[in-house]
């Protein structure tokens, strides 16, 4: 946990409170703190003093910098909470409109750890043993979890939002092609327009999280909570599956050579384990083939890339902690693309 968010952001997120719950009285128990972790997000946790139910405890302001993906998130982590999925419950969202002046999602704070929380050069070879058994065999129950719900409600929630948001993976591809045309990186539109042109056919579709990584869980008491639902979609199984093979094949841990060297071949297990695990869990409806598992490999890698190419145009692209980092090589692999 950091300290210090702006005062600026602090004030207008208890206005914006206060406006939303229509109780102008309110007052943080204590000054709200930064949480660690998110990319996209800004985080904050806080408490309300005589707050009116449900913001009677420990919570967690998410707020998001893109309206449209913050009203997409918000609806998708409510359906699944109501339909008894393990995620922070969303108690308040609030508009763009607000004195925020960006999308508010208020949730429960979790009190969890991410299952590979504090993993470095030093203890990775002591937690090897545990991380092979344990991690892929959360990370499968969860997606077959997940993959469980029924679909249909989410489906008629989107559609009666209306957001510009495409509700088809062929369609998240097409999306991935315009922001890559519009920062003039050709050879990630070239990439795209060849995924669309292969994409398998399916008639499979579940409420897909694809962002499925061990920093996206948190381990409590109660089980493990899933967190981040930012490209979640309703999607084909392997929307989730092939990510998060992506992520435990090639784990984006900036590590020495030699730490990279022992933790290369353990990640490749992780995956063949969590992808086996999750067939045994979900069949026989959650079963997916190689050629699936391939395309939707290439469509996260594609995400990577894309979002690498916009930070490059902005000259944003971070130096360093952020996953996309690590596994750019592997990405462009997957697409076929020259090293850089």
């Amino acid at each position: 946990m950091n300290d210090g968010p702006g005062t600026r952001t602090t004030e207008a997120l208890l206005a914006t409170l206060r406006a939303a719950t229509g109780h102008p009285q309110l007052e943080f128990h204590e000054p709200p703190t930064s949480l660690s972790g998110g990319f996209y997000a800004e985080m904050l946790r806080f408490r309300l003093d005589d707050a009116p139910s449900p913001l009677d405890g420990d919570l967690v302001a998410r707020i998001v910098p893109d309206p449209v993906l913050g009203a997409w998130e918000g609806l998708i982590q409510r359906e699944v909470t109501a339909q008894g999925f393990a995620t922070p419950a969303v108690r308040l969202i609030a508009t763009d409109a607000s004195p925020l002046g960006r999308f508010l999602i208020v949730m429960d704070h979790v009190d969890g750890t991410p299952p590979i929380a504090g993993l470095s050069i030093r203890t990775i070879a002591g937690q090897i043993p545990n991380l092979v058994r344990r991690l892929p065999d959360q990370l499968a129950a969860v997606a077959a979890s997940l993959h469980a719900l029924d679909p249909e409600p989410l489906a008629q929630q989107l559609a009666d939002l209306g957001l510009p948001i495409s509700t088809t993976t062929g369609g998240f591809v097409a999306q991935q092609v315009a922001l890559a045309e519009a920062v003039g990186q050709r050879e990630l539109v070239d990439a795209g327009e060849r995924l669309i042109a292969r994409e398998p056919t399916s008639t499979k579709r579940v409420i897909s999280h694809g962002d499925l990584h061990p920093f996206n869980i948190l381990v409590t008491d109660e089980g493990p909570v899933l967190i981040d639902w930012t490209v979640a979609r309703l999607a084909h199984p392997a929307f989730t599956l092939a990510f998060t093979d992506l992520m435990l094949s090639h784990p984006p841990i900036p590590l020495p050579r030699a730490g990279a060297a022992v933790l290369g071949p353990v990640g490749r297990g992780m995956a063949k384990r969590f992808l086996r695990r999750y067939q045994a869990l979900a069949a026989p409806a959650g079963q997916v083939t190689e050629a699936e598992l391939d395309w939707h490999r290439g469509v996260h890698s594609l995400r990577i890339l894309v979002e690498l190419a916009r930070w490059d145009a902005a000259g944003t692209r971070p130096t360093h902690g952020h996953p996309w980092l690590v596994l750019e090589p592997t990405a462009r692999a997957e697409l076929g693309l020259a090293p850089t």
